[in-house]
């Protein structure tokens, strides 16, 4: 991605200059080079600012809804799985499509920040590709590993290396396709569980929340213009943290989601305490697949399963 920016910073530039945009959303610099962080532009003297390589994991596709305001033309670089975070947005007529404008990022995978301070906690130097491997340089000297090894998990079973759709694409595309297929082996594991078993993990799981709301906040497909745990009236989830009260805000976000999931992994990433959040969705992805014979349960289409209601329905709701 490295060698894109310089194509980023003139068409940017260019975009403000000329007004095709109003504002663009793209990365920055952050404390180091793992952790880049999001940049908003209204001018073209401050495309000097941008940023970017391969842990630009933000999806930006998110911020579009804070910043569609009035009249104006929002600019956004996005990466596939950015594009279908977008593409809910627009399903769920969130976003006009007229009033944004796309600048493709084609990717071959994110690193995953976690992983990589494990190795270099005291800071990262540079990151060198080489085919396969991956060379991390650090103030202690130079690890060489197998660049899958390191990638967010969500990058393994990524099939959209390329934008689906785009007004302007960065650089050349890249090979599509996953670099492994999704078996849901995580969640099969859990499957396999007695009863007791699974209650212990996720009750271990949601004591740690915090309720920080981070994982709702980053979320495409929690997009509703009043979410349910704000109001007062009705009362769906009170202010403590009991686990009674994290494991309401879970399961029934986890249910709203259910078939609407894009699969980034955003809510993950961000979670201060780690929390799987994943395995809960993709089970949701993975049954619902089954069930209703969903080929890509994460490939937002007009009318989602769970999202409708036919009179032929063999459930009689008796």
């Amino acid at each position: 991605m490295k060698e894109k920016l310089s194509e980023l910073k003139e068409t940017v530039a260019r975009l403000l200059k000329d007004r095709t945009v109003d504002f663009f959303i793209a990365y920055q610099a952050g404390h180091s080079q793992v952790e880049p962080i999001p940049f908003f532009l209204t001018t073209a003297e401050h495309v000097e600012n941008l940023f970017l390589n391969n842990f630009c994991a933000h999806n930006l596709s998110k911020y579009l809804l804070d910043y569609l305001a009035g009249d104006e033309v929002v600019g956004v670089l996005a990466k596939g799985c950015d594009l279908r975070a977008l593409k809910r947005l627009l399903t769920d007529h969130r976003v006009e499509r007229g009033r944004v404008f796309v600048v493709g990022l084609p990717c071959i995978g994110i690193y995953d920040r976690k992983k990589v301070q494990e190795v270099y906690p005291a800071g990262l130097v540079e990151v060198v590709e080489e085919g396969e491997e991956v060379i991390l340089r650090g103030e202690t000297g130079d690890k060489r590993v197998p660049r899958k090894e390191y990638l967010l998990p969500r990058c393994l079973t990524c099939p959209d290396h390329n934008p689906e759709f785009y007004d302007l694409l960065l650089g050349e595309k890249v090979a599509n396709g996953p670099l492994a297929e999704e078996d849901y082996s995580d969640v099969r594991a859990l499957e396999e569980w007695a009863p007791g078993e699974r209650r212990r993990y996720w009750t271990r799981q949601f004591e740690r929340c915090l309720r920080c709301y981070a994982c709702r906040n980053v979320c495409p497909a929690c997009n509703c213009r009043v979410c349910c745990f704000d109001v007062a009236e009705p009362r769906w989830l009170g202010k403590g943290t009991s686990l009674d009260e994290q494991e309401m805000f879970h399961f029934t976000r986890a249910m709203h989601v259910a078939g609407r999931c894009t699969g980034c992994g955003e809510c993950e990433r961000v979670c201060p305490v780690n929390i799987p959040l994943m395995k809960l969705n993709k089970k949701l992805a993975k049954d619902i697949g089954a069930l209703f014979h969903v080929p890509q349960a994460e490939i937002p289409t007009e009318v989602e399963p769970l999202g409708q209601f036919r009179l032929g329905d063999p459930d009689e709701f008796n």
